[in-house]
């Protein structure tokens, strides 16, 4: 299905040099996920070489040297953990209130260069007015990354792509089995998508060769979830088609 939709032409040349400056961005947004990773591996190693340790003799050759390495690897671990820390106060610090709408149409000239030059990129603004509090450069990392992983399936000639902004009441209309008492309070960004897929890793895994760096919708969900939003796939069977979902915690400026 999602052959039929693939558009490798067409393309504006000035997309390549904003899709390299994204992959950069998710590099260095996504730095506390990787880090976290290796800490694992290190404890794993730590636990390990302390087992290991435990059967030796005091006397072996073997002690000295295993106790080093044991001394290095926490070393490594707590110059991790603090630039773990480093960057999540300085995105912590970045976050601020921001009208939903001026902040996607704020991302939207960057998104049209992503997308062919044949595309109309098209806002549809909420009935009312919308705040959330996240990093607004993160939040354009995520954006362009969609945009990215969605310009590669949406037919070649001129086609619209919609952007919409959804209240909590829109978003329980549009998915009624939505988990009301964790998402009740969730408005969301949403674009359709001209075909029916069954979950983001299916375009990953479609759009693998064609992938520039790290821009995909794997990563695009985990830096979401540092915002504190979620990235969810809604499958509408009977119209064949999809839409992507950003959701984020609705702020209340007057509480």
């Amino acid at each position: 299905m999602l052959a039929a939709f693939s558009n490798l032409n067409n393309k504006n040349p000035e997309s390549e040099v904003i899709l390299n400056r994204v992959s950069n961005e998710l590099n260095a947004e996504l730095t506390p996920g990787l880090i976290h990773e290796v800490n694992n591996i290190l404890t794993g190693i730590y636990f390990n070489l302390e087992t290991f340790s435990a059967g030796l003799g005091e006397d072996s050759t073997l002690a000295e040297p295993l106790s080093e390495i044991n001394q290095g690897v926490e070393r490594i671990k707590e110059v991790l953990n603090r630039t773990v820390h480093i960057h999540l106060n300085v995105a912590e610090r970045e976050k601020t209130y921001h009208d939903l709408e001026s902040l996607v149409a704020a991302q939207l000239d960057l998104v049209r260069i992503v997308f062919p030059k044949t595309a109309q990129i098209r806002l549809v603004s909420p009935s009312e007015a919308l705040h959330v509090e996240v990093a607004e450069y993160p939040f354009r990392t995520v954006m362009l990354t969609i945009a990215s992983r969605l310009r590669e399936i949406f037919p070649a000639g001129k086609v619209e792509v919609v952007f919409e902004i959804l209240s909590p009441n829109q978003l329980a209309d549009l998915i009624p089995d939505l988990d009301q008492a964790k998402d009740a309070h969730f408005v969301a960004i949403s674009v359709a998508v001209p075909v029916a897929i069954q979950s983001v890793s299916e375009i990953d895994e479609y759009l693998l060769r064609s992938t520039i760096g790290d821009i995909t919708f794997a990563n695009a969900e985990n830096l979401t979830g540092s915002l504190g939003g979620r990235l969810l796939l809604h499958r509408d069977a009977a119209t064949k088609t999809s839409r992507i979902l950003l959701l984020f915690p609705r702020i209340d400026l007057d509480a």
